[in-house]
């Protein structure tokens, strides 16, 4: 009887051990999943992250070509030639709430939403621009002192906007953009740090 207890305990042990031993197994199989699960989400979130990068990096750079555009039209254009702007915000509102989800940096977070506000408003601006321009042409007595002030007022603070625009998207490239961004409007590479002399 007594080995009969004896033999039971044992395999009780054993029984006991290899149940804590397969239940440790696994909690590091299963911590081990999670960690690889969790690094291929961090992955595929960093990607989605670069591609909404690339798309408003894009963005910014075909607004600062329409804005140089635009800016150029207020010098060569005519008394009462209007302005019709290709300002696009699409990007900005397709990728914003992935952008600001994924974005660590709180600054570069305010700068993106900073340029793309700085682009509504061109809009806006804009069309007053040209329902101004379209109102003055209309006008009984075209020269008038008066409206020509306001037009030249109006035309100053338009070109204002536009070289606003592109020197914040010029920040915004410098800051984050890719060295192809940077080709495309003519600026340097970042130069490679140099070494402190010892």
């Amino acid at each position: 009887m007594q080995q009969t207890f004896v033999e039971f305990a044992i395999q009780a042990l054993a029984g006991i051990v290899c149940v804590f031993f397969g239940v440790w197994l696994a909690l590091v199989a299963e911590t081990r999943r999670r960690a690889a699960e969790q690094r291929r989400h961090e992955e595929e979130l960093a990607v989605h992250f670069e591609r909404a990068m690339q798309s408003m990096l894009g963005s910014v750079i075909k607004n600062m070509a329409e804005a140089r555009r635009i800016c150029g039209l207020v010098d060569r254009r005519g008394a009462c030639a209007v302005i019709h702007e290709g300002l696009e915000c699409s990007v900005w509102d397709a990728t914003q709430d992935q952008f600001i989800q994924l974005c660590e940096c709180v600054d570069k977070r305010v700068l993106f939403a900073q340029f793309f506000n700085g682009v509504r408003h061109l809009q806006a601006f804009c069309e007053f621009h040209r329902n101004l321009q379209l109102t003055m042409a209309g006008a009984l007595d075209p020269n008038d002192a008066e409206l020509a002030m306001i037009g030249r007022d109006a035309d100053m603070h338009l070109k204002d906007l536009t070289e606003e625009l592109n020197f914040c998207g010029r920040l915004l490239i410098a800051d984050y953009g890719q060295p192809v961004h940077r080709r495309l409007l003519g600026m340097k590479a970042a130069a490679a740090p140099s070494p402190t002399p010892a």
